[in-house]
Protein backbone atom coordinates (compact mmCIF):
# COMPACT_ATOMS: atom_id res chain seq x y z
CA UNK A 1 0.00 0.00 0.00
CA UNK A 2 1.45 3.42 -0.43
CA UNK A 3 1.93 4.93 3.21
CA UNK A 4 2.45 8.66 2.40
CA UNK A 5 -0.36 10.97 4.19
CA UNK A 6 -0.06 14.89 4.35
CA UNK A 7 -1.41 17.50 6.83
CA UNK A 8 -4.81 18.19 5.69
CA UNK A 9 -4.40 22.14 7.10
CA UNK A 10 -1.32 21.88 4.26
CA UNK A 11 -3.57 21.13 1.53
CA UNK A 12 -5.92 23.95 2.85
CA UNK A 13 -3.12 26.57 2.80
CA UNK A 14 -1.70 25.32 -0.82
CA UNK A 15 -5.59 26.08 -2.28
CA UNK A 16 -5.29 29.63 -0.73
CA UNK A 17 -1.96 30.05 -1.51
CA UNK A 18 -2.12 29.21 -5.06
CA UNK A 19 -5.86 29.73 -5.92
CA UNK A 20 -6.56 26.46 -7.05
CA UNK A 21 -9.60 24.57 -5.26
CA UNK A 22 -9.40 22.17 -2.28
CA UNK A 23 -10.60 19.56 -4.57
CA UNK A 24 -7.46 20.20 -6.87
CA UNK A 25 -5.00 20.40 -4.69
CA UNK A 26 -5.94 17.01 -3.40
CA UNK A 27 -6.22 15.38 -6.63
CA UNK A 28 -2.45 16.84 -7.07
CA UNK A 29 -1.95 15.16 -3.79
CA UNK A 30 -2.57 11.91 -5.30
CA UNK A 31 -0.76 12.49 -8.29
CA UNK A 32 2.75 12.88 -5.58
CA UNK A 33 1.83 9.72 -4.25
CA UNK A 34 0.20 11.38 -1.36
CA UNK A 35 -2.78 8.43 -0.57
CA UNK A 36 -4.48 9.76 2.91
CA UNK A 37 -4.54 12.95 5.34
CA UNK A 38 -4.10 13.91 9.12
CA UNK A 39 -7.03 16.12 10.15
CA UNK A 40 -7.99 18.02 12.97
CA UNK A 41 -10.99 16.84 14.57
CA UNK A 42 -12.52 20.44 15.11
CA UNK A 43 -12.18 20.68 11.37
CA UNK A 44 -13.20 17.52 10.55
CA UNK A 45 -16.64 17.78 12.49
CA UNK A 46 -16.95 21.52 11.42
CA UNK A 47 -16.94 20.28 7.50
CA UNK A 48 -17.45 16.59 7.62
CA UNK A 49 -19.68 15.98 4.50
CA UNK A 50 -17.64 18.60 2.38
CA UNK A 51 -14.31 17.20 3.24
CA UNK A 52 -15.30 13.79 3.17
CA UNK A 53 -16.90 13.86 -0.37
CA UNK A 54 -13.75 16.07 -1.65
CA UNK A 55 -11.22 13.25 -0.12
CA UNK A 56 -13.38 10.57 -1.83
CA UNK A 57 -13.38 11.56 -4.71
CA UNK A 58 -9.69 12.12 -4.79
CA UNK A 59 -9.30 8.71 -3.79
CA UNK A 60 -7.44 9.92 -0.69
CA UNK A 61 -8.19 8.21 2.92
CA UNK A 62 -7.60 9.64 6.76
CA UNK A 63 -4.64 8.13 8.50
CA UNK A 64 -5.61 9.67 12.02
CA UNK A 65 -7.02 12.38 13.67
CA UNK A 66 -5.98 14.88 15.99
CA UNK A 67 -6.55 17.09 18.28
CA UNK A 68 -5.67 19.68 21.27
CA UNK A 69 -7.09 18.85 24.87
CA UNK A 70 -7.06 20.47 27.98
CA UNK A 71 -7.13 17.32 29.86
CA UNK A 72 -5.20 18.56 33.08
CA UNK A 73 -7.50 21.26 34.77
CA UNK A 74 -9.55 19.53 37.64
CA UNK A 75 -12.98 18.92 35.59
CA UNK A 76 -11.89 17.73 32.29
CA UNK A 77 -15.23 15.57 31.50
CA UNK A 78 -16.29 18.14 28.66
CA UNK A 79 -12.84 17.49 27.14
CA UNK A 80 -12.88 13.75 28.01
CA UNK A 81 -16.39 13.56 25.57
CA UNK A 82 -15.05 15.79 22.49
CA UNK A 83 -12.33 12.81 22.52
CA UNK A 84 -14.40 10.31 22.96
CA UNK A 85 -16.78 11.97 19.82
CA UNK A 86 -13.35 12.19 18.13
CA UNK A 87 -12.56 7.83 18.86
CA UNK A 88 -16.15 7.71 17.17
CA UNK A 89 -15.68 9.93 14.33
CA UNK A 90 -12.64 8.32 13.20
CA UNK A 91 -13.66 4.90 13.78
CA UNK A 92 -16.76 5.56 11.68
CA UNK A 93 -14.29 7.47 9.08
CA UNK A 94 -11.74 4.70 8.87
CA UNK A 95 -8.94 5.70 10.74
CA UNK A 96 -7.36 3.46 12.58
CA UNK A 97 -5.32 6.30 15.10
CA UNK A 98 -6.06 9.00 16.54
CA UNK A 99 -3.53 11.64 18.25
CA UNK A 100 -4.30 13.34 21.33
CA UNK A 101 -2.35 16.70 22.52
CA UNK A 102 -3.22 16.49 26.19
CA UNK A 103 -2.51 19.94 27.41
CA UNK A 104 0.28 21.82 29.24
CA UNK A 105 1.71 23.42 32.24
CA UNK A 106 1.90 26.89 33.78
CA UNK A 107 5.45 28.09 32.78
CA UNK A 108 6.31 27.95 36.45
CA UNK A 109 5.74 24.34 36.39
CA UNK A 110 7.25 24.00 33.07
CA UNK A 111 10.68 25.14 34.23
CA UNK A 112 11.10 23.38 37.05
CA UNK A 113 10.25 20.42 34.92
CA UNK A 114 12.83 21.46 32.28
CA UNK A 115 15.09 21.04 34.97
CA UNK A 116 15.27 17.51 35.82
CA UNK A 117 13.71 16.70 32.24
CA UNK A 118 17.35 15.20 31.58
CA UNK A 119 17.13 12.23 33.79
CA UNK A 120 14.51 9.46 34.03
CA UNK A 121 13.80 8.93 37.55
CA UNK A 122 13.67 13.27 38.92
CA UNK A 123 10.95 13.65 35.69
CA UNK A 124 8.98 11.06 36.69
CA UNK A 125 9.25 12.13 40.31
CA UNK A 126 8.24 15.33 38.93
CA UNK A 127 5.24 14.11 36.91
CA UNK A 128 4.08 11.97 39.51
CA UNK A 129 3.98 15.59 41.65
CA UNK A 130 2.40 17.42 39.72
CA UNK A 131 -1.55 17.50 39.72
CA UNK A 132 -2.29 18.60 36.09
CA UNK A 133 -0.02 16.08 34.58
CA UNK A 134 -1.89 13.65 36.66
CA UNK A 135 -4.98 14.80 35.75
CA UNK A 136 -3.64 14.16 32.10
CA UNK A 137 -2.52 10.46 32.79
CA UNK A 138 -5.66 9.77 34.47
CA UNK A 139 -7.99 11.42 31.52
CA UNK A 140 -5.98 9.60 28.94
CA UNK A 141 -5.96 6.24 30.99
CA UNK A 142 -9.91 6.63 30.42
CA UNK A 143 -9.50 7.61 26.61
CA UNK A 144 -7.53 4.92 25.96
CA UNK A 145 -9.96 2.44 27.65
CA UNK A 146 -12.94 4.20 25.39
CA UNK A 147 -10.79 3.41 22.52
CA UNK A 148 -10.37 -0.18 22.88
CA UNK A 149 -13.85 -0.73 21.93
CA UNK A 150 -13.71 1.36 18.55
CA UNK A 151 -10.40 -0.47 17.78
CA UNK A 152 -8.54 2.84 17.33
CA UNK A 153 -4.96 3.49 19.01
CA UNK A 154 -4.30 6.47 20.93
CA UNK A 155 -1.31 8.22 20.61
CA UNK A 156 1.07 11.24 22.17
CA UNK A 157 3.80 12.88 19.79
CA UNK A 158 7.06 14.70 20.77
CA UNK A 159 5.30 18.38 20.65
CA UNK A 160 7.43 21.77 19.98
CA UNK A 161 6.15 23.53 22.68
CA UNK A 162 8.43 25.31 25.99
CA UNK A 163 5.02 24.43 28.30
CA UNK A 164 3.91 20.43 27.27
CA UNK A 165 5.32 17.97 29.12
CA UNK A 166 5.90 15.78 26.54
CA UNK A 167 8.22 17.68 24.57
CA UNK A 168 11.38 15.69 25.99
CA UNK A 169 12.40 11.90 25.74
CA UNK A 170 12.04 11.27 29.39
CA UNK A 171 8.57 12.95 29.50
CA UNK A 172 7.12 10.75 26.73
CA UNK A 173 8.50 7.93 28.04
CA UNK A 174 7.15 8.56 31.40
CA UNK A 175 3.37 8.85 29.81
CA UNK A 176 3.79 5.48 27.81
CA UNK A 177 4.69 3.57 31.06
CA UNK A 178 1.85 4.97 32.81
CA UNK A 179 -0.62 5.16 30.81
CA UNK A 180 -2.25 1.28 29.36
CA UNK A 181 -2.44 0.95 25.63
CA UNK A 182 -1.02 4.98 24.82
CA UNK A 183 1.48 4.74 22.39
CA UNK A 184 3.76 7.01 20.19
CA UNK A 185 3.46 9.25 17.41
CA UNK A 186 7.26 10.35 16.48
CA UNK A 187 7.68 13.58 15.25
CA UNK A 188 10.73 13.94 13.72
CA UNK A 189 11.22 17.25 13.77
CA UNK A 190 10.19 18.33 17.08
CA UNK A 191 12.90 17.00 19.57
CA UNK A 192 15.07 19.75 17.93
CA UNK A 193 12.86 22.27 20.19
CA UNK A 194 14.54 20.71 23.38
CA UNK A 195 17.75 19.67 21.43
CA UNK A 196 17.23 16.33 22.28
CA UNK A 197 18.83 13.65 19.72
CA UNK A 198 15.87 12.08 17.31
CA UNK A 199 18.03 8.73 16.70
CA UNK A 200 18.78 8.73 20.67
CA UNK A 201 14.67 9.45 21.40
CA UNK A 202 13.57 6.79 18.73
CA UNK A 203 15.80 3.94 20.30
CA UNK A 204 14.29 4.96 23.43
CA UNK A 205 11.04 4.46 22.32
CA UNK A 206 11.30 2.19 19.84
CA UNK A 207 8.75 0.03 21.38
CA UNK A 208 5.85 2.17 21.46
CA UNK A 209 5.99 4.08 17.65
CA UNK A 210 2.92 3.48 15.48
CA UNK A 211 2.89 6.18 13.77
CA UNK A 212 5.14 8.66 12.04
CA UNK A 213 5.24 12.75 11.24
CA UNK A 214 8.00 13.86 8.93
CA UNK A 215 8.66 17.09 9.90
CA UNK A 216 12.34 18.44 8.48
CA UNK A 217 13.72 21.54 9.73
CA UNK A 218 16.06 24.15 8.23
CA UNK A 219 18.83 25.66 9.27
CA UNK A 220 18.70 29.26 10.61
CA UNK A 221 22.55 31.25 11.62
CA UNK A 222 20.82 32.37 14.75
CA UNK A 223 20.20 29.17 16.44
CA UNK A 224 23.34 27.09 18.44
CA UNK A 225 22.20 24.35 19.78
CA UNK A 226 23.81 20.73 19.81
CA UNK A 227 20.85 19.03 17.98
CA UNK A 228 18.71 21.96 17.35
CA UNK A 229 19.97 24.15 14.19
CA UNK A 230 16.93 25.86 13.54
CA UNK A 231 12.89 25.59 13.37
CA UNK A 232 12.01 26.77 10.08
CA UNK A 233 10.01 24.59 7.45
CA UNK A 234 11.34 22.30 5.16
CA UNK A 235 10.86 19.89 2.63
CA UNK A 236 11.49 16.02 3.81
CA UNK A 237 14.85 15.44 3.10
CA UNK A 238 16.20 19.17 2.31
CA UNK A 239 17.17 19.94 5.96
CA UNK A 240 19.64 18.86 8.58
CA UNK A 241 16.89 16.61 10.05
CA UNK A 242 18.69 12.89 9.45
CA UNK A 243 15.28 11.92 7.89
CA UNK A 244 16.96 8.68 5.67
CA UNK A 245 18.85 7.32 8.30
CA UNK A 246 15.37 7.94 10.60
CA UNK A 247 13.08 6.28 8.02
CA UNK A 248 15.58 3.23 7.37
CA UNK A 249 15.40 2.47 10.97
CA UNK A 250 11.70 2.55 11.15
CA UNK A 251 11.90 -0.14 8.24
CA UNK A 252 14.43 -1.72 9.29
CA UNK A 253 12.21 -2.59 12.80
CA UNK A 254 9.27 -3.55 10.36
CA UNK A 255 7.52 -0.63 10.56
CA UNK A 256 4.50 -0.93 7.98
CA UNK A 257 2.29 2.49 8.94
CA UNK A 258 2.08 5.47 7.04
CA UNK A 259 4.97 8.69 6.63
CA UNK A 260 2.85 12.03 7.18
CA UNK A 261 4.25 15.04 5.58
CA UNK A 262 4.28 18.01 7.52
CA UNK A 263 5.83 21.14 7.63
CA UNK A 264 3.51 24.05 8.94
CA UNK A 265 4.68 27.48 7.56
CA UNK A 266 5.86 26.68 4.33
CA UNK A 267 5.94 29.31 2.11
CA UNK A 268 4.40 27.31 -1.23
CA UNK A 269 3.16 24.82 0.60
CA UNK A 270 2.22 22.77 -2.72
CA UNK A 271 5.70 22.41 -3.73
CA UNK A 272 6.99 21.01 -0.19
CA UNK A 273 4.35 18.26 -0.47
CA UNK A 274 5.24 17.65 -4.17
CA UNK A 275 9.61 18.29 -3.09
CA UNK A 276 8.23 15.84 0.32
CA UNK A 277 6.64 13.29 -1.64
CA UNK A 278 8.89 12.66 -4.03
CA UNK A 279 12.08 12.62 -0.85
CA UNK A 280 9.63 9.80 0.69
CA UNK A 281 8.44 8.17 -2.20
CA UNK A 282 12.27 7.41 -3.06
CA UNK A 283 13.30 6.53 0.24
CA UNK A 284 10.48 3.83 0.83
CA UNK A 285 11.62 2.24 -2.39
CA UNK A 286 15.24 2.20 -1.92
Amino acid sequence: MNRISVFYDHIAEAAAQSGLSIGKVLEKCGGYGISAVEIQYTRLKENRKIICKALDKAGLSISSVYDFYDLGSDAPDKEIERAYDMLKMASELGAGKVLVVPGALNMAEAAELAACAGDYDTTAVYMDGNAAVQNMKKSLRQICEEAEKYGITVTMEDFDGFCQPFSRINELLWFMKNVPGLKYTLDTGNFAFSDENVLEAMEVMKDYIVHVHCKDRAVEETVGGKYCKGMGASPAGRGYIPMGEIIQQMLDCGYDGFFAIEHFGAADQLEYMKQSAEYLTSALEG
